[in-house]
């Protein structure tokens, strides 16, 4: 079983923001939109990065 990843800290960091992440939780960009994080990505290499829009933490959500 796989050991559960504590994401406090990208959450607090990135709220309200788009990311591109690699497979172990490292920002490889972030911005306001999808398309500027994709590019962002590509410029460094990564061509097909997991990406995620992080909640506002104001608001209670569920994952």
């Amino acid at each position: 079983m796989k050991k559960a990843m504590d994401r406090t800290k990208l959450f607090k960091k990135y709220q309200n923001k788009w990311v591109a992440l690699t497979d172990d939780d490292k920002v490889i960009s972030s911005g306001l939109t999808l398309d500027s994080v994709l590019v962002g990505a590509k410029k460094k290499g990564f061509d097909n990065p997991v990406t995620a829009k992080i909640p506002d933490l104001k608001f209670e959500f569920i994952l």
